[in-house]
Parts: C-alpha cells; sequence; structure tokens
C-alpha cells in the first residue's frame, strides 16, 4: 500500500477578515448580503492572536491510582493589531470600524486565493460575536509601522468551520 500525502494549503495572503458591525443573524449561516454590508479589514491586519484553552477536571476514583480527566470550562480570546492613517480616512477604515465599545461579528474566511477579494456561497469561514476593546497605539519602533493593538472581547462561541449561504 502507497502513503498519499495530501495537498497542504498555505496560509499567506489565504485570509480574510471581515466586521459586521451589529452582527449577523445566524453564525452557522452567514448569508452573502451580509458579508457584502461587512467592513474588510484584512489589508489593515498585521496580527491576528487567537488563542483557546480548555480546562480540565480532574476525576479520582477510590477505586484507581489514576487520575482521569473530563473537559471543563474553555477560554477563547482574540487579539489583533492593524495600521492605521489619521490622514487619509479611506485608509484608516479598521481604526474607525472597531471603534472601542462596538458590537458585532468577527467572520474570517480560510484558503481564499491572494487575489480572491469577493464572496461566494461555500466559502468556508470561521465566525464569532465580539465587543471591541480600547484602541491602544503601539509604540514607535524603528523601521516599523504605525498600529494599533486591539484586544476583542468573545461574546458567543466561536462557530468553526462553517459554509456562506447564498
Amino acid at each position: 500500500m502507497s502513503r498519499v500525502i495530501p495537498k497542504a494549503i498555505k496560509t499567506a495572503g489565504t485570509r480574510r477578515v471581515l466586521f459586521v458591525p451589529g452582527g449577523v443573524e445566524d453564525k452557522k449561516a452567514i448569508k452573502k448580503t451580509e458579508v457584502d454590508s461587512a467592513k474588510n479589514v484584512s489589508c489593515y491586519l498585521t496580527q491576528f492572536n487567537q488563542t483557546a484553552d480548555q480546562a480540565a477536571i480532574q476525576d479520582r476514583r477510590y477505586c484507581s491510582s489514576q487520575v482521569f480527566e473530563i473537559p471543563g470550562e474553555k477560554t477563547k480570546s482574540l487579539e489583533v493589531s492593524y495600521t492605521f492613517n489619521l490622514a487619509e480616512p479611506t485608509e484608516d477604515e479598521a481604526r474607525i470600524a472597531l471603534k472601542a465599545g462596538t458590537r458585532g461579528t468577527i467572520i474570517r474566511f480560510l484558503q481564499k486565493d491572494e487575489d480572491d477579494d469577493t464572496f461566494a456561497a461555500e466559502d468556508w469561514y470561521d465566525a464569532v460575536d465580539i465587543e471591541c476593546g480600547e484602541q491602544m497605539v503601539i509604540d514607535g519602533e524603528d523601521n516599523a509601522l504605525d498600529r494599533i493593538k486591539q484586544k476583542m472581547f468573545i461574546q458567543s462561541e466561536w462557530e468553526p468551520f462553517a459554509q456562506l449561504v447564498a
């Protein structure tokens, strides 16, 4: 029997991140019309740092020297950083859309071709409702971009591997 190695898909340039102020109707079945009205912040983002952790609940039994575990509470967090340009509002859309206190839905499209900025039914995404935290300008660094760092407060379960509907 021969071994088959599946094709790997690169991540560089294949992600799109949209923000829908006010949120979407159903994260499991986001409609193309909702995506069409969203703010595409993909090209502003310099970091999309998603973390996840799940606690373990210990299950100790008198009849065993083994300590078993069952799944406990889950914690997910999201922090982003992005460029801004105060002199040009059309080049400052992320800062304006992600104003502190704004609630909405972050939609991250997966495996989109680098040159493809259109969205169609059956495109793959994950999504989460968030409240935007405080915008903090990152201190100036030598040979760097002017950027904002911002925590997004998770307000819902993260909906993984869903497909856009018509």
